[in-house]
Formats: structure tokens, sequence, C-alpha cells
């Protein structure tokens, strides 16, 4: 349970040469933190529901255009995960150096302009490119966002509050598959992207207006921004700590797995079980949600109880997620009824969403105070890329080669191929696990040195 303390005990621990009696300057009151974890929770579930609702429209969409699987894939992966990928650094490094709140804001205003845009296309190539501006503005929060909590919570907190903030996302995908159902069959498809991006105008107002700025790594014991190298300083960094370098393998592969299968089961229920969006959505939606916001709100606290007595175990949560999910599809598409379809796909969803929270928690403690919000763009540029990008987008093209032999059994096939992926998640993971003590020792050293010399120039 998060308590209306500061800084927890030897978190605050200064460096060689530091001032015994200086102290940081306190950390905002509950309240106020306790409002910005909420406020980012509801934006980081609208940037879901602007992110998934194409899930819903596909069939829609491909009736209108006439398009094809890769097509479709191209546009519901590489169009926005493509763009994604390119910004989410740059952006990182706008967030470290400069006031995280306006990085976010700003990324809030152009994804949802972008989302009001999809609904004026035309043809494929616009609606592509108002796609390309959803995985632009996304950028803007993926990293900053978790990046600004770790300024806000202490470590001990940050299971539990990265937890709760990756539940948005839980939520925004059951909304947009529930809520998207039910607007196109009654408005059309293009209605469907007009709610889901008007919103996020109002909340982009609402956050800059209301947050205010506080010294990166305040909860850490620094008493002000710490010197920002140079990129390649920073990159040197990110690539000692192995840790993180196996937990990107291991994660791509997870999501290509688990959140590149998700995106064609509206498809998959519309073309082999003669489902309308309309008749499914909800269940669906709920079923999906459910499982996502469960394994989202777990996995944090489950991270903290197990790391304990070993960070390393940790690591065992990814393991098991991957072993479960690949055993998940294979039974969901031999499901003998819709009710065990839903439910198998709300454990999909779980076992997707289960080490989100242990993720962004490795990535905004492990790295330095100056390299947090570099070092979670550059992991979720992966997960993103493969899991949102390249994923749909194969599975698309595998679908339409199988398609000569299989006919409309060849997107189920494709699907289901995804599961050879456990085995080189699971071992990553494993190899993770072996360095992960390494890298804490020499992240409670550096953070040591930002903490007792703030005013160094970082060679």
């Amino acid at each position: 349970m998060l308590t209306d303390t500061s800084i927890a005990e030897g978190e605050g621990a200064t460096g060689e040469g530091a001032a015994p009696t200086a102290a940081p300057p306190e950390l905002p009151g509950m309240a106020y933190r306790a409002y910005v974890l909420a406020l980012l929770t509801l934006i980081s579930a609208l940037s879901a529901v602007d992110r998934q609702i194409l899930d819903i429209l596909v069939e829609p969409i491909r009736a209108d255009f006439g398009l094809s699987d890769g097509q479709l894939g191209a546009l519901n992966g590489i169009a926005y995960a493509g763009v994604y990928a390119l910004a989410v650094i740059p952006l990182a490094r706008l967030a470290d150096r400069y006031p995280r709140k306006i990085v976010i804001a700003a990324g809030i205003v152009i994804w949802s302009l972008a989302t009001t845009a999809s609904s004026l296309a035309r043809n494929f190539t616009h609606l592509f490119v108002a796609r390309m501006g959803v995985g632009l503005g996304e950028g803007g929060l993926s990293s900053p966002g978790p990046a600004l909590l770790s300024d806000l919570f202490p470590r001990h907190q940050r299971g539990t509050v990265t937890s709760i903030y990756m539940t948005g996302p839980a939520i925004g995908m059951g909304l947009a598959y529930a809520v998207g159902g039910y607007v196109v069959a009654a408005y059309g498809w293009r209605a469907a992207f007009l709610v889901a991006g008007l919103p996020g105008l109002v909340l982009a107002a609402l956050f800059y207006l209301t947050v205010r700025n506080v010294p990166k790594g305040l909860a850490d014991g620094l008493r002000a921004d710490p010197p920002q190298p140079g990129l390649g300083r920073t990159f040197k960094a990110i690539a000692a700590l192995r840790t993180i370098l196996w937990m990107i393998v291991a994660l791509a592969c997870l999501a290509l797995m688990v959140n590149g299968l998700l995106r064609w089961i509206p498809a998959y229920l519309t073309r082999t079980q003669g489902l309308a969006p309309v008749e499914f959505g909800g269940w669906l939606g709920a079923a999906v949600g459910t499982g996502s916001f469960v394994g989202h709100l777990v996995g944090g606290p489950l991270a903290d109880w197990v790391g304990r007595r070993d960070p390393r175990r940790q690591m065992g949560i990814g393991i098991a997620a991957s072993l479960g999910a690949a055993l998940t599809i294979v039974v969901l598409f031999n499901a003998p009824s819709m009710a065990v379809f839903y439910g198998l796909a709300g454990f999909l969803s779980f076992t997707g969403g289960i080490f989100a929270a242990p993720l962004i928690m490795v990535c905004t403690t492990l790295p330095p105070v100056w390299a947090r919000a570099t070092t979670a763009a550059m992991t979720l540029m992966a997960v993103y890329l493969v899991g949102y990008g390249f994923g749909p987008a194969l599975l698309g093209v595998l679908s339409d080669a199988l398609a000569p032999t299989f006919g409309e059994d060849a997107l189920r096939i494709a699907l289901l191929s995804s599961t050879v992926l456990a085995l080189p998640a699971t071992f990553s993971f494993a190899m993770a696990a072996r360095h992960y003590r390494a890298d804490l020792a020499e992240s409670e050293r550096q953070l040591a040195r930002d903490a007792g010399r703030p005013e160094r120039e970082i060679p």
C-alpha cells in the first residue's frame, strides 16, 4: 500500500564527497502524487483506445477499401509501430533533458488529432498516414510517463505504482473493443475514430495545466536535475546493462506471440465464425480487457514479492508468461464454444500483461536517472515494433501466403504458428536473470554518485 512518505530509508544515500547534512527537496504530498498517477493512468487508457480501435474496424475498412490481409496488417502494425519506433528514443531524450510534462502533453495532442483525422480517410494511403501520426504521438507518453512516476515515487513503491499505471492500457483495450463494436454498428467505422480521438484534446489541456515539474530523480534523493550526457554516453550506459538487453529480446518475442495475435482476433471471428463486431465486441472487450487489467495489476506487486529475497526471480514471471501464452494459443483455436474462446482470449491477454509492470520497474530502476526515459524507450520500441508493428503485418502476410492452400483456415494456421516464439522468449528471460544482481549493484553505485555530486558534469 502506498503511504505518504517521502523517500525510503537508504534510497537517498549520498556518494563520496557529498555534504552529509544535505537533504533533497521533499516529495509533493501523497494526494498530489496520487492525482498525477490517476491522471496518467487515464491518459494511458485513452492511448490504448486510439491504438486498438482499428482492431475492431478491420473488416468494415477492408470491405470499404478492398484491402488484403497484408495491407490490413500494415495499417494495424507498421504504420503505427514504425513511426513509434523512430520517434520514441528522440522523444525520450527530450523528456530526460526538458520538463517531462511538455513532451507528454504534446504527444497527447498529436495522437488525438491523428485518430480524429482517421475518420476522414478516403483510401489506404490516407489511413496509413493518420496511423503514423498516432504512433508519433504515443511515443511521447510511453517512456516519459513512467519516468515521471519514478521521479515522484520511491523505489519501494514503484512496483505497485507501475501496476496501477499499466492498468490503463488494459482498460483502454477493453473499451476499444466494446465501445467500438457498438459505435461501428450504429454509426459506421468513421464515427468510431471520432469517439476515440476527441477526448484526448481535453485531457492534454488538463494534464498540462495541473501537473507541475519536479527535479528528475527526486524520489531517489537527487536535489536537482542531473547533468544530461551525450547520446553516445547514454547508449553506452544502457548497453552495459545486460539484464535490459536480454529482456528486450524476450519481450519482443512475447509481444509478437501475444499482441500480434490479439490484433487479429476480431478479424478471425468475423471471417471464420461469421460474427459481426457488435455481436462479439462487448464479450471480447470484457474478456481481453479484464485479463489484461488483472495481469497488469498483479504483475508489479508479484514482482515486488518474488524479488524480495532474490531479484532474479522476477524474470521467472516472464518465463511463466511465455510458456502459458503458447499453451493458451493452442487451446484457444480448438475451443469447443465461444464462451470458452472468450475466456481463453482473456487469459492470453493476462499472460501478455503480467510482465508489463516489472518491465517498466526494471527500466526505471537499473539505469541512471539521466537515462531512464531513454532506456524505457528502447525497450518499448522493441516491444511495439515487433509486437504491434511486425507482428500483425507478419501474420497478415503469412495468412495471404497460406490462403491458396488452406483457404479461410489460413488465418488460424498463421496465428497458431506464433507459438514457436515461446522458446526464444524463455531462454532470453533466463539469461536476463543471470545478470540481474550485478546490474542492480552497479545501479546503486551510479545512483550514489549522481546523488552525491549533482553539479558535476558527466563526461
